[in-house]
Parts: C-alpha cells; sequence; structure tokens
C-alpha cells in the first residue's frame, strides 16, 4: 500500500494561473487546453509534486516552493517516508509557514501510479535516472500527468523518447528532460534568439553559447549520475552518445534518415581553445555542451518537424558551445584541464580515486556561501539570414540568461525547475499542452517561462543585438 503522511489534514486550495503576455509571434495562437485538460487540472488535490525531495536539490526546491504563495498546492514524494517528513517540516519551519505538506513514499509501479495521479505534474529530482528514473517517467504517462526532471544523462532521455513519446503525444501528456541547469538556460537562449529572428522576416542559421562570469559549486548527485553513465555504457555506446542527434534517434548517426553530412559537421562540439570571431573573447570548451547540444538538436528536430519552412531554426541550423575565458593563457590551459580530467574520470580506477578523495559524494554539495551568494551568465549569440537576401547582413543578436543570488547548478537549478514545471500546471498557455511527448524545456514551455522567470527573484533572461551588449567573463 501506498505510504503517505500529513502533519494535519490539507484543505486543497485553487490553484492560481500565472499571468502571461506573449511577445513572439510563434506564441501567438491559441494554446487553451481541451476541456479534458481542463477537469483533470481541477480535479486532482496538488498542481505538483516534488519527487526525490530528500536528495541534495530536491530539498532545495522543496524550500523554494515554502517561499512561494499558497495557491500553489504540492506535495513531495520519493522512497523514505520518515526522510520526507523531516525535509516537510524543515522546509517550512525554515519560512515561518504554517502550512501542512503531504509526503508520500513509493517505490513500485502500482505505489508510483498512485503517487502520480493525485497531481497535475510530477517534477523529478531523483538521479541517477537510468537506475531510477524510467519507473516514475513511465507511471506519468500511464495516468497522463506531466512529467519535469533534471537530468543530464543521455541514455536515459533517448530511452524515453524511443519508448514513451508516441504514447504521450496521443495523450498530449509532456515528457520534458533537463529543466535545470542542464540545459535551460543554453536550450532557451537558443530557441529565443531564433524567435527573434524569425519575427523579423529572418531564420537563424547558427547558435554559439558562451558560459560567462559564474560562481557555483559540484555536487554528489551529479558526481554519481555522471560516472554511472560513463560505467554502465560500452566504449561503443559512448561513442555513439557523441552525436549531438543522439537524442533524435531518427536523426543520429545510426538513424533512419540522417541529416546531411555538410550540416552534421557544423555541429561538432569545440575540443580545443580558440578566439571567438563574433564576441571577440577567447573561449576553452564546455564541460556541458555534451548533454546541452542534444537538447538544442532534440529542439531543433521538433520544431522543423512541427513548423517546416516556417520554424524559427534554418534547415541548415547548427551549435556550438565553449566557456569564456579572460585570456589566451587561462583558455589553454582550461582547454587542457578539460581534457585532463575526463580522461582520469573514464578510466574505473581513476573515477573511483576522485570519487574517494576530491570529489562529493552523493548528498553533499555547495556550501551555504555559494548556495546563496552564486551566480552565473549564460550568452547564446545567434546569427541571422534573410530568406529573401542572403547576401544580405543580418547582424548578431545575444540572448543572455542570468542567475542571482543563487548557485546555479543546485539552488538556481531547484528554483527554475519548480518555475518550469508550474508552466505546466498553473498555466493553459505552455505550448507543449497541445502537443504532448518528449519534449525540450524551449518547446514545451517557450514564452510561458520566461514569463515566469522574469517574475522570480533569482533569474533575469534578455534578447538584444549582440553589438554594444556587456558580456561577463
Amino acid at each position: 500500500a501506498l505510504r503517505c503522511a500529513s502533519m494535519r489534514a490539507m484543505m486543497p486550495t485553487k490553484p492560481g494561473v500565472a499571468g502571461f503576455k506573449s511577445t513572439s509571434a510563434a506564441q501567438k495562437s491559441d494554446t487553451t487546453t481541451t476541456a479534458r485538460d481542463r477537469d483533470r487540472k481541477h480535479q486532482r488535490p496538488y498542481d505538483l509534486i516534488v519527487f526525490g525531495a530528500t536528495g541534495f536539490t530536491g530539498a532545495l526546491a522543496a524550500k523554494y516552493l515554502a517561499k512561494k504563495d499558497d495557491n500553489v498546492r504540492y506535495a513531495l514524494a520519493g522512497r523514505d517516508l520518515e526522510k520526507l517528513q523531516k525535509i516537510a517540516n524543515k522546509s517550512t519551519s525554515e519560512e515561518s509557514k504554517s502550512r501542512s505538506v503531504d509526503v508520500y513514499a513509493g517505490s513500485t509501479p502500482e505505489e508510483l501510479r498512485e503517487i502520480t495521479e493525485k497531481a497535475n505534474v510530477v517534477l523529478s529530482f531523483a538521479g541517477p535516472f537510468a537506475k531510477f528514473g524510467f519507473a516514475l517517467t513511465e507511471a506519468c504517462v500511464a495516468t497522463k500527468t506531466h512529467y519535469c526532471d533534471i537530468t543530464g544523462e543521455p541514455p536515459f532521455i533517448r530511452k524515453c523518447v524511443e519508448q514513451l513519446h508516441e504514447k504521450a503525444k496521443r495523450e498530449k501528456t509532456c515528457v520534458v528532460n533537463c529543466v535545470g541547469y542542464d540545459s535551460i538556460p543554453w536550450d532557451l537562449g537558443a530557441w529565443a534568439v531564433a524567435e527573434s529572428f524569425k519575427a523579423d522576416g529572418f531564420e537563424c542559421v547558427r547558435a554559439e553559447a558562451h558560459a560567462g562570469k559564474s560562481k557555483g559549486g559540484v555536487s554528489g548527485g551529479t558526481i554519481a549520475s555522471a560516472a554511472g553513465v560513463i560505467a554502465e555504457n560500452s566504449m561503443a555506446d559512448l561513442k555513439k552518445m557523441g552525436d549531438p542527434f543522439y537524442c533524435v534517434p531518427e536523426l543520429c548517426r545510426d538513424g533512419e534518415r540522417p541529416l546531411k553530412r555538410e550540416i552534421k559537421e557544423n555541429w561538432r562540439l569545440q575540443g580545443d581553445a580558440r578566439l571567438d570571431e563574433a564576441t571577440v573573447k577567447y573561449t576553452m570548451p564546455s564541460i556541458m555542451a555534451g548533454i546541452n547540444s542534444k537538447v538544442v538538436a532534440r529542439s531543433y528536430s521538433l520544431l522543423r518537424d512541427k513548423d517546416k519552412e516556417n520554424a524559427c531554426f534554418a534547415e541548415d541550423f547548427s551549435y556550438g558551445e565553449s566557456d569564456f575565458c579572460k585570456d589566451e593563457s587561462k583558455a589553454n590551459w582550461g582547454a587542457r584541464g578539460i581534457k585532463t580530467f575526463g580522461v582520469l574520470f573514464a578510466i574505473p580506477p581513476t573515477r573511483w580515486l576522485l570519487r574517494k578523495t576530491v570529489l562529493p559524494a552523493p548528498g553533499q554539495g555547495p556550501n551555504e556561501d555559494i548556495l546563496e551568494n552564486g551566480y552565473s551568465n549564460v550568452y547564446v549569440v545567434g546569427h541571422g539570414r534573410d530568406k529573401n537576401d542572403a547576401s544580405s547582413k543580418v547582424e548578431p543578436r545575444v540572448a543572455h540568461f542570468e542567475f542571482k543570488n543563487a548557485d546555479p547548478g543546485y539552488k538556481g537549478t531547484a528554483a527554475l525547475a519548480v518555475e518550469a514545471a508550474l508552466c505546466l500546471s498553473l498555466s493553459d498557455k505552455a505550448p507543449g499542452l497541445k502537443m504532448g511527448g518528449c519534449l525540450t524545456p524551449s518547446v514545451a514551455l517557450g514564452e510561458t517561462l520566461i514569463e515566469r522567470l522574469r517574475d522570480a527573484p533569482n533569474f533575469s533572461f534578455s534578447v538584444s543585438a549582440l553589438k554594444g551588449k556587456e558580456l561577463k567573463v
């Protein structure tokens, strides 16, 4: 039987509806959900269930929700009822809230279905996702419950796409992976600059993303997920994972309709230090490019399939990613450091040694100073083309995603993931509600998420001309 506890009887309140004003031509179509979907929302007791709330980032999500107004009806879930009760008590007491928070524990398919059918959206922090995630995702699709998570594990995403996309699409149920620092800033930035070009009659042919000035830490859960991906896959599978289109099975290296070679070549990830011509900044390879490029590639594929020639991304669109460096020397040393760490982490004995002596253990994360005073700046530079005159010069534009007073990987990710999940629960305008399927953050949430982030305390987001824009390095 499903295990449940509540500090006291909870009378669910009616959910609020987030305000929204579309500034994107692509989002102006009527996105009102069907009567069935509206009924589903009002009949379920919770707007949101946070699954994996006892982990480092999940507990931060519980704390963030406790700060929000009482119109958000939420519960916490996971595998350990006693730990969940402690997290629920701690999160509300720290925020001096008298509200009660229900908690649920379950792990079998039947228990997971009982939990998921209680909410409009389930947001999962329970990694490694390859080990713990699929049964929950499957339960959400079975109960027609929207699902979001903070995974950065390509094999898990691909499994969701291959086994759940078509069913979720038929049921208009959204499965949205990577709604944290992996990979919203990059995916939403690429989409937003492409949409800004489209609004002016252009198309986006290239997006170059750069991580700028930042302060943050790393948690043991993230390390465990990365180690799991390497340890549980053969070298042949890891090589396949190097394809940016790995999460678009029909377009990837072994897919049914692979892209033209000349298009795919432009997606090759940066592997050395170099000077970026558009920003005139030295750059080094990005450790996050492996997952972010796959998410952007899926956005490109979904929108090209849906909008055809009217898509904001050109057919020959490509994406690149790197990290800004202050000078050439730092770029060179950074490139060498990432390459060395990658080799050491790939070898089982040195990976074990790193995890035992240097890297944090699961459940551990950044200290309080980094959590509360961290920040990050992500820039996505878009290059456009005039559809009617390819020789006409189109000035580059840049999307700027900023984390403020929040470590981007943990406090920032917790807040970002909650806001993303609430797009599907408290608004009828998220474009994914009319689509369903295994979607990306930008395709599922789009302008609805941008509006929520502009109203949230830890974020800012803008799109502007690159010329004259201050880039923090």
